[in-house]
């Protein structure tokens, strides 16, 4: 009888003992309040934030002794028991925050939304610069140079032996501007090649002579040969004179006074002056000028009288003249001029008599009639008998011109 009473008491201590303990699981669980922890034997640590024992409540503690009794009552109040009433103690302290990885704060930056917060971010700092940014003011076009730069700077380009030529057709010269030609420079160079023309003329006698006496004379000592070359070395050669030989000025009105300046250039060859009323006196200064092998003159003032005087240019080529005091007798005076090998008439009313005195001239090669009075029997005649000739009439070819071609 004594052994069951005590079989029985161990049960009920054995009971006990079981609700104690799942009374003390759903303690725990309201203390979490969100994950309830089974600790087995083996466990021997315990969360911190399994126990958390500021926010416990007293009605929690209350409902705990009440389901233990004197068991809950004997244990610490701060401690928790395992299933073989160990008591565990809790540790409050806070866990040391982790550390992110590199790429794990990368990963978190490069969400959508905040990459869009930074896109905008940046979007808005570049339009306050562009809104902001210094503007500099356009800058005004290069103005033009003056007629007096572009002048000087031909005259430049003349005495540095760039250029041969004074071109104007963008500005007007006169007379005045005309006495900035460097006239003595062009002059002492025109010397020096003269002298050197007449050096190597005598050189080329002089050897010529050599080889007709002795054919088989023995030649020069070396040293002669290199003082010989020194000698020429320190001579300036032809190609770092200056030189002006063309003219053409398009633009501004040129006098007979003004043509007297013209004549002082030494190696004058073409000539060009347009809208200038040349008369023959004005003419008379030119004829000094022996070199010159093309006379351009389509506004002057000349008559019969000034073209015969063109006769004393033995190397004039091409003429081109224009004048409403020359006539059909225009002929007779250039029958003088027999150097000529090509003509233009301009506003001179020819007519098929004054043709056929034209075509005398022995070396003409091609004739320009402008405004003529040539009749259809005329260029018959003229394509017959002088079939060779190359013809222009209004500044187009004839049509039964043997040379007919197309200008570019």
């Amino acid at each position: 009888m004594y052994s069951l009473r005590r079989l029985l008491g161990q049960s009920s201590q054995r009971f006990a003992s079981r609700r104690n303990l799942a009374a003390h699981r759903s303690v725990v669980h309201r203390r979490s309040g969100a994950r309830i922890q089974i600790f087995l034997m083996s466990s021997n640590e315990i969360p911190d934030d399994d126990r958390e024992e500021e926010n416990d409540s007293p009605e929690d503690e209350s409902a705990a002794a009440a389901v233990t009794g004197e068991s809950g009552a004997e244990s610490p109040p701060d401690n928790d028991e395992d299933e073989l009433g160990d008591v565990v103690e809790t540790d409050d302290e806070e866990q040391p925050p982790k550390r992110l990885s590199l790429k794990e704060r990368l990963i978190a930056l490069c969400t959508p939304t905040k990459l869009g917060v930074s896109i905008a971010v940046v979007a808005i700092f570049g339009l306050a610069w562009w809104a902001t940014r210094p503007i500099e003011p356009p800058k005004p076009p290069a103005k033009p140079p003056e007629p007096e730069e572009l002048y000087a700077q031909q005259i430049e380009q003349i005495l540095s032996g760039a250029s041969i030529q004074l071109h104007t057709t963008t500005y007007e010269i006169n007379d005045e501007k005309l006495l900035l030609i460097p006239f003595e420079e062009l002059e002492k160079a025109a010397e020096q090649r003269r002298q050197n023309l007449l050096a190597d003329e005598q050189s080329s006698v002089d050897e010529t002579a050599t080889d007709e006496s002795s054919s088989d004379s023995a030649p020069l000592p070396p040293s002669s040969s290199l003082s010989s070359s020194e000698g020429e070395s320190d001579e300036p050669q032809v190609s770092e004179l200056p030189k002006l030989d063309t003219v053409l000025i398009d633009e501004g009105v040129i006098t007979d006074e003004g043509m007297v300046t013209i004549a002082k250039i030494p190696e004058l060859r073409h000539l060009r002056l347009r809208l200038s009323p040349i008369t023959d006196e004005g003419l008379k200064p030119l004829l000094e000028r022996k070199s010159i092998w093309f006379l351009n003159l389509p506004h002057s003032r000349l008559t019969e009288k000034g073209i015969r005087s063109l006769s004393e240019l033995p190397k004039l080529r091409q003429l081109r003249v224009g004048s409403t005091l020359l006539g059909n007798d225009i002929g007779r005076a250039l029958l003088e001029v027999k150097s000529l090998r090509g003509l233009h008439l301009i506003g001179v009313p020819l007519s098929d008599e004054g043709l056929k005195v034209i075509v005398q001239l022995p070396h003409l090669e091609s004739l320009y009639l402008d405004d003529a009075a040539i009749t259809e029997s005329g260029w018959d005649w003229l394509f017959q008998n002088h079939p060779q000739l190359h013809v222009h009439i209004n500044q187009r070819h004839h049509d039964r011109d043997p040379q007919h071609h197309k200008h570019e």
